[in-house]
């Protein structure tokens, strides 16, 4: 799928002029994808290794995806390459080839000296956007994992992109943690004792119960929204904007984007190819560009 994806975002025609695509991994990745000469040039990162099975996890996968956004990483801090656009990753797959970081975002974080660094989601074409203050952690460690500091910087990222996409003066909200924003405390205290004030402090909406903020943004009344954990912005955001999502790393010296969905392996094994995701990637990562 990811491979794919990206060629599918090189035949678009949604690179303008002055951007030109450099595709990195093992050549014979890209080559069993469908490469063409007319895609681009290939930086062939040669570990020798035959492209893995498709559909499935494997360590070969892993190795080869790491390697990718490795070197990648290396164009970018040479100066040779002025952003990345990722395409999804294998959790599973980097963990069986021993990669030391989980997501993107850590990694990118580490090698930019950035442990700030945001994930911003949207559906562009939806005047959708949130970030979000948690990341892949276990549900029941969310709570807990919450601070004014991260939510804050949550916050600040969110606007910065909303800020560069042209808004004059971003509209947020903070969703609440619990059902019903806490209900005044019957279903949990995390709204009055830290959402709250930190909302008012930070000059946002909120804390606002996540369903009724979703249906607002949905219909205009906010630009974006700070969410808590993962699926109270990926699901709401995938609901209402299909395949089209974009993952946008904030707080990093350059450019990266990547599709908001997964590696989408049931897909890749049947053969089924929406590029919707990678697309929107690739043209918000030229927009940023130029």
């Amino acid at each position: 799928m990811g491979p794919r994806g990206a060629l599918a975002s090189l035949r678009a025609g949604v690179l303008p002029a002055g951007v030109s695509p450099l595709l990195v991994g093992e050549a014979s990745v890209w080559r069993r994808a469908g490469w063409r000469p007319g895609d681009g040039p290939i930086r062939d990162t040669a570990l020798g290794l035959r492209a893995p099975r498709p559909g499935r996890p494997s360590a070969a996968g892993g190795k080869i995806s790491a390697a990718s956004f490795e070197e990648a990483l290396r164009l970018v801090a040479r100066g040779l390459a002025g952003g990345v656009v990722t395409a999804p990753i294998s959790k599973a797959s980097w963990s069986r080839a021993g990669y030391p970081w989980r997501d993107h975002t850590e990694r990118l974080a580490d090698f930019s000296g950035k442990p700030d660094a945001q994930m911003v989601l949207g559906a562009p074409s939806r005047r959708l956007w949130c970030a979000i203050a948690t990341r892949h952690i276990p549900l029941k460690e969310v709570s807990r994992s919450l601070s004014a500091r991260t939510i804050a910087a949550c916050a600040a990222a969110l606007d910065e992109a909303l800020r560069r996409l042209g808004r004059r003066k971003p509209r947020l909200a903070v969703c609440g943690l619990n059902p019903h924003a806490g209900e005044g405390g019957l279903i949990g205290t995390e709204e009055s004792r830290l959402l709250a004030p930190l909302a008012r402090r930070l000059g946002l909406d909120g804390p606002l119960p996540a369903d009724s903020a979703w249906r607002l943004h949905a219909s205009g009344a906010y630009d974006g929204l700070i969410c808590l954990y993962h699926d109270q912005a990926l699901i709401p955001l995938k609901a209402l904007g299909g395949l089209s999502g974009v993952n946008w790393t904030l707080g990093i010296p350059f450019v990266r984007t990547s599709p908001a969905h997964g590696t989408a392996y049931d897909a890749a094994a049947a053969g089924r190819l929406d590029p919707a995701a990678a697309i929107e990637a690739a043209r918000l990562a030229a927009r940023l560009l130029i």
